[in-house]
């Protein structure tokens, strides 16, 4: 059984970086799992390079358009070492599993001042995890403990007709239906595993009733905020017009108290028509030490 003991995470991880270069300054590493309700899984593997430089673009360039030439053939390379791994943990577990739909993209994406490579490979793992009824259960295919390293990242996203009743270990993230694990990270033998509910027609009745029900108070909180700024005084209006003018001269940033100085108003004048503009959602409030910068959004 011992030759059947993989760490899964760092095998495939190993497996689809073989041949992918590392000579960029920048590396970061992803495990995407997306289980469906049928118990079969979307897996994305991802290598993202910063690409600092125009010679690292014209490598990176050139290194895809090697990878395209020889795409169905790596495709085939990977697929069916990919289908060994499934195999063996197929053994361990003690039920069929099968790969399909390999493929191998690659891209170059803008970020915020930075440009990444993207060489990304899916595929999907059929019987990835134990359905049985109304619940579904993962892990058991994470055979003999797996490894995230430092700057790598897994995330598990589960259905949306499911409930976590229990996730090991707890996750550094949840978002919607996703958990975050970043590496460093190490997990024992059937880990990360978590088993999910399906939610029932009950449940579905009450999300319902309750999203009904917050539409409702939603509508009358609109209602009563009209009927508050149809109150307001014709001056109080005005003032806040000035403050925005002042702001948009300044570029769309300023700081409060030269907000006072150029509008001839008092500060607490300002700061409740301050407050109010950030109630309205037309401003950013950012402390800058005794004083606040004002920014239009």
């Amino acid at each position: 059984m011992k030759k059947y003991r993989i760490a899964i995470l760092g095998f495939f991880l190993l497996l689809f970086l073989s041949s992918i270069a590392s000579v960029f300054c920048e590396e970061s590493n992803s495990i995407y799992i997306k289980v469906y309700d049928d118990g079969s899984a979307l897996w994305v593997l991802e290598k993202r390079f910063e690409l600092v430089s125009q010679e690292d673009i014209d490598f990176f360039k050139e290194y895809t358009k090697v990878l395209e030439e020889d795409k169905e053939f790596i495709i085939q390379e990977k697929k069916e070492s990919l289908q060994n791994i499934i195999n063996s943990v197929a053994y361990s577990s003690g039920r069929e599993m099968k790969i399909e739909n390999v493929s191998l993209n690659y891209q170059i994406i803008d970020s915020i001042n930075k440009k990444y490579g993207i060489v990304e490979m899916k595929f999907l793992w059929k019987n990835f995890s134990i359905l049985e009824k109304d619940t579904l259960r993962i892990g058991d295919a994470f055979v003999n403990g797996n490894y995230i390293k430092e700057g790598e990242v897994l995330v598990i996203e589960y259905p949306e007709n499911y409930s976590i009743t229990s996730v090991i270990p707890v996750p550094n993230e949840k978002r919607a239906r996703s958990l975050f694990w970043y590496g460093p990270k190490i997990f024992l033998e059937n880990e990360p595993k978590a088993v999910l509910k399906k939610n029932s027609i009950t449940n579905l009745s009450n999300i319902l009733i309750f999203g009904v029900a917050g539409i409702i108070i939603i509508l009358l909180a609109i209602i009563l905020l009209k009927r508050k700024q149809r109150n307001k005084s014709p001056i109080l209006i005005s003032d806040q017009d000035k403050i925005i003018q002042i702001i948009k001269s300044t570029g769309g940033k300023c700081f409060q108290n030269d907000i006072v100085s150029q509008s001839g108003l008092s500060k607490s004048k300002i700061s409740q028509i301050i407050t109010q503009l950030e109630k309205k959602n037309l401003i950013i409030k950012e402390k800058y030490g005794k004083n606040n910068l004002i920014i239009l959004k």
